[in-house]
């Protein structure tokens, strides 16, 4: 009987023992598992990146490449080919304008490069995205191939790097990445208003009917409208006893002071700053340009408008239109569309217009520059407006630059686009931009 304890106290060490045991061959498969996932993503980064892009090309899009975009898009435009009810349109792009118009989204949006490439009952989209800089290399290459149904073409095959992914789970990635970036409600409208996709050797055949209402939803979501009201709002006001003309340099103080204040009252970070300067310099591009909010927004027309008076930038109103509208251009997006916009719009010029002018080329850049700073440094912008501004803070000199050029004058003096007369004009221009003091 006196040996009892002596037996129970060994049971109890070789319990203890045997737990300890069985805890340590726990943790050495949790430590052994939250490694195996490790190498796993270690090794999935190394497959997916790699050390050259997939595709690699020029980024711009040229004065000829936005010609022929916008020469599409305007006989799309339902507007010119009114018909009553919902009526299904058709519209078709060749393989060309649909490469191109992709390439320069990828560049503008995700500063990569793209392409696509039309087959039969098929299509090829390639994406490459400049990645930082790692071991593993700093491209992320996506290839995707779209197969034609009975119904919509179906994402068929999708490859990261030399990763392929599942098509099921590809899809739901997709829809992920809309929901991300606050798309979703956009990607509806857009998927309902499209009956119909055809891919064909040539080019792609669109069925769609169109829906105002729905557009403007997709160009300037609920949130947006509800921020741009602010500013047309402010604008009244301001606009309300100027005589004959309106500065803009008398205009963007106040209007980033709104800015400034909203985005406090929002909690001050950089995304809503950014997403304040946008609706303030859309809503001085309408005004300046003339256009009616309700473009954009239905209820628009029952705003108050302010009353409409030319807005002027160094004393002449084209400048603020084009300083402006490429602002807007490049908050939306990027500052290679802007560009190219404002490339075409001087060479149309020359063709029969008021010529080719380097001063408005200079606004053209000078707003792209403004529009870049107004999203990436939003915060500091709105508190260096609110010093107060004069013209010579954010547009360049620009009376000795040539202007009313037409196509022969152009050719005889700086040759084509791009050649190196041309080139030490826009490097001039270039250097007064970046001399602003509001645009460095």
């Amino acid at each position: 009987m006196a040996r009892l304890p002596v037996l129970r106290w060994r049971g109890g060490v070789g319990r203890a023992s045997k737990m300890r045991r069985i805890m340590k061959t726990v943790l050495k498969l949790l430590l052994l598992a939250v490694a195996a996932l490790a190498l796993s993503a270690v090794l999935v980064v190394w497959l997916a990146l790699n050390d050259r892009p997939l595709v690699d090309r020029d980024s711009a899009m040229t004065a000829t490449d936005v010609a022929r975009v916008r020469d599409l898009v305007s006989a799309a435009d339902p507007r010119k080919h009114p018909q009553e009810g919902e009526v299904i349109r058709t519209f078709h792009a060749d393989g060309h304008d649909l490469d191109l118009v992709l390439h320069d989204a990828s560049r503008r949006l995700l500063h990569g490069a793209g392409r696509v490439v039309l087959a039969d009952q098929s299509a090829r989209v390639q994406l490459s995205v400049q990645w930082p800089r790692s071991p593993f290399g700093h491209w992320l290459n996506v290839e995707a191939q779209v197969r034609q149904t009975a119904g919509w073409p179906e994402l068929e095959r999708l490859q990261i790097g030399r990763v392929p992914v599942p098509a099921g789970l590809a899809r739901w990635l997709l829809v992920q990445v809309a929901a991300h970036y606050g798309a979703t409600e956009q990607v509806q409208t857009v998927m309902g208003m499209v009956q119909r996709v055809t891919l064909q050797p040539a080019e792609i055949v669109l069925d769609y009917v169109w829906r105002p209402e729905g557009l403007r939803t997709v160009m300037l979501p609920p949130g947006d409208q509800q921020r741009l009201r602010a500013y047309v709002d402010r604008l009244v006001p301001l606009v309300r006893k100027a005589q004959d003309t309106v500065p803009l340099a008398a205009l963007l103080p106040p209007m980033f002071e709104l800015a400034r204040q909203r985005t406090d009252a929002a909690g001050s970070t950089d995304e809503v700053a950014a997403q304040e300067n946008r609706a303030a310099l859309i809503a001085l591009a309408l005004y300046a340009t003339g256009q009616s909010p309700s473009r954009f927004v239905q209820d628009a027309k029952q705003w108050a408008h302010p009353v409409p008076h030319p807005v002027l930038l160094r004393g002449r109103e084209d400048f603020s239109m084009h300083f402006l509208i490429s602002a807007v251009l490049a908050a939306e997006g990027g500052g290679r569309l802007a560009d190219a916009i404002g490339l075409y719009k001087e060479i149309s010029d020359s063709r029969g217009g008021s010529g080719f002018s380097f001063n408005d080329i200079a606004a053209d850049r000078a707003g792209t520059r403004f529009g870049q700073i107004a999203t990436h440094s939003a915060r500091h912008l709105q508190a260096e407006l609110a010093k107060g501004v004069t013209d010579e803070d954010f547009m360049p000199g620009v009376a000795d630059l040539p202007e009313f050029l037409s196509e022969a004058e152009f050719k005889a003096t700086y040759g084509e686009i791009g050649a190196p007369a041309y080139e030490r004009m826009k490097a001039e221009i270039e250097r007064r931009v970046a001399s602003r003091p509001l645009l460095r």
